[in-house]
């Protein structure tokens, strides 16, 4: 009994680690500047949060791409004020679902905003996904013959 469920608690961690989206997560034009490497996180609720009260500054009606979710989206958004040389707002992170923030309506600004949101075609790719759940099969197969024996 105790090895079962030992068993299906490494199960669990190991299956939300390996199924959990990672974005790159950055504030300010110098942090997400495109010249350098960026950190990735997994996505969590807080992260999420974070990141849309960020872009609440542009974006209307973000609420539904707050709070904790079984998926989440990448989204990076820059601001060029018109006439200016450079970004002066930059923001990489997650948003909490698979829909695009970026079709969301916007306040109005005078300058050019850029977004980019995107799921699973850098971080859970249908290769990734894939060989995931050929080892969560060979997981279970071995946890059965371990629980049997």
């Amino acid at each position: 009994m105790l090895r079962s469920l030992v068993f299906a608690g490494a199960l669990s961690i190991w299956w939300s680690s390996a199924l959990a989206m990672e974005c790159p997560l950055c504030v300010g034009v110098d942090e997400c500047n495109t010249n350098q490497t960026i950190p990735k996180f997994a996505c969590t609720g807080a992260i999420a949060n974070q990141t849309v009260v960020l872009l609440s500054t542009f974006y209307k009606n973000l609420t539904e791409y707050t709070g904790t979710n079984t998926q989440y989206s990448c989204v990076e958004v820059n601001f060029r004020p018109v006439g200016a040389l450079n970004d002066t707002f930059a923001v990489k992170g997650c948003s909490s679902g698979s829909r695009s923030v970026c079709g969301q309506p916007t306040y109005d600004f005078n300058g050019n905003l850029t977004c980019n949101s995107y799921y699973g075609s850098t971080g859970n790719n249908l290769d990734r996904r894939s060989f995931t759940s050929v080892l969560l099969s060979m997981a279970v197969i071995i946890g059965t013959f371990v629980i049997a024996s």
